[in-house]
């Protein structure tokens, strides 16, 4: 039978891999980029905006990426069109989002989760070294 710091050891060992798995997916933080792919030689099912009905900025940003550049984004950058018609031509843009590793509220949780694994291991490997292991 297991002894009380060794239950209490797994269970904050436990505790941290619970709190770093969910401290990642609520704070690990996402990057943004957004890219153009290119021109749509047929009609698209849905009516995309129309350039001119996009706000400044939203146009800044589609000409940028018109003219080859990846735009990157700290923040969710808002509603940015994935497909824009300008001038009787479709344009398609990518958004893609990914996760930043070497933030530290990312790093801080993915350490969590492994100390609290390497603490489950050690756990485990204390009670079975006392059970079963003999000198």
């Amino acid at each position: 039978m297991a002894t009380r710091i060794q239950l209490a050891a797994l269970l904050v060992s436990l505790a941290l891999v619970g709190g770093g798995v969910l401290g990642f997916g609520f704070v690990a933080d996402e990057d943004y980029s957004y890219r153009y792919e290119g021109q749509l030689s047929e009609t698209p099912e849905t009516v995309p905006p129309l350039y001119s009905e996009l706000s400044q900025s939203e146009q800044r940003a589609v000409d940028r990426a018109l003219a080859g550049e990846v735009l990157r984004f700290e923040d969710d950058p808002g509603n940015l069109p994935g497909l824009v018609e300008r001038d009787g031509t479709y344009h398609a843009f990518e958004f893609d989002a990914t996760t930043d590793y070497t933030a530290p509220t990312t790093v801080g949780s993915l350490v969590a989760v492994l100390l609290g694994a390497v603490g489950v291991v050690a756990a485990v490997r204390w009670e079975v070294a006392r059970r079963y292991v003999t000198y």
